[in-house]
């Protein structure tokens, strides 16, 4: 609550008496005043409107300061961020125009690389699938395997076969028979270049069918059907060449990061 000292003008009391004291009244309230050292106690009644008049009111003014002082430091906050706002906007303005002038193009913003794909495995690279295949390539193999070394080793029988088919240079076609053969199986056993040692071994064996097995004018002349043998390799030459080696060769780590570099193009 706002307070005010009364000073009157006119009393009998002096200014320099140290003796005396003045109560401390509010504007809204009548109060006593006790002048000590003269006993004289009762209600202050104003002599006129002009003793009423001279009482001056006291009223603290920090508050209203601290606003003003608040209201000051958020005008300049707004105009520096005013200013700072304005300043950016001609730099951008000024750094387009510079750019036009020189002809430069401002590149588009880098996309964010996309998130790596896994590719599901095949259905042949599957853990009983591949087994499946793993133990057809190992007898594959083992049968191409052991023509082609009876072939190294019995060479005279290979040559007269050469021979007797009509075959030119049947000298080299003995170690080029032999050797492609053995070289196929291990190929085909190892699950390396699979598909390739396939159609080398499906090639051999429709090369006996035609030349060895299916010479004659019937192929039904014994039991069952003449080169059943190269029929046999023939056809599993054709699927090792369809289907690869499945999962437990050594085709198969590349082939997957084939697969997976296509699709995270």
């Amino acid at each position: 609550m706002s307070k005010a000292v009364k000073r009157t003008t006119g009393s009998s009391v002096p200014d320099d008496a140290d003796n005396e004291t003045t109560r401390v009244i509010s504007s809204e309230d009548v109060t006593e005043t006790q002048v000590l050292g003269t006993g004289q106690k009762g209600p202050l009644v104003p002599d006129s409107a002009e003793d009423s008049a001279e009482r001056t009111r006291v009223i603290s003014d920090q508050p209203l300061a601290a606003d003003e002082d608040l209201e000051r430091r958020e005008a300049e906050e707004r105009r520096r961020q005013d200013a700072e706002r304005r300043a950016r906007e001609r730099a951008a303005l000024e750094r387009a125009a510079r750019e036009r002038a020189l002809g430069t193009v401002t590149p588009p913003p880098a996309e964010p690389e996309p998130a790596p794909v896994d590719v599901p495995r095949p259905v042949t690279d599957r853990a009983f699938a591949s087994l499946g295949l793993f133990v057809f390539r190992v007898v594959v193999a083992g049968v191409l395997g052991v023509h082609g070394f009876q072939h190294l080793t019995q060479r005279p029988e290979t040559y007269a076969m050469i021979e007797r088919i009509g075959f030119p240079y049947t000298t080299q076609l003995v170690w080029v028979l032999g050797i492609g053969e053995c070289l196929a199986a291990l190929a085909i056993l190892l699950g390396l270049w699979t598909r390739i040692a396939g159609l080398g071994a499906m090639a051999i064996g429709v090369l006996a069918l035609v030349f060895v097995h299916w010479d004659g004018p019937n192929i039904f002349a014994t039991s069952g059907i003449d080169g059943e043998p190269a029929l046999l390799l023939a056809a599993c030459g054709f699927l090792l060449f369809c289907v690869g080696s499945g999962g437990f060769g050594i085709d198969a780590g590349p082939r997957r990061r084939r697969a997976l570099k296509k699709a995270n193009r």
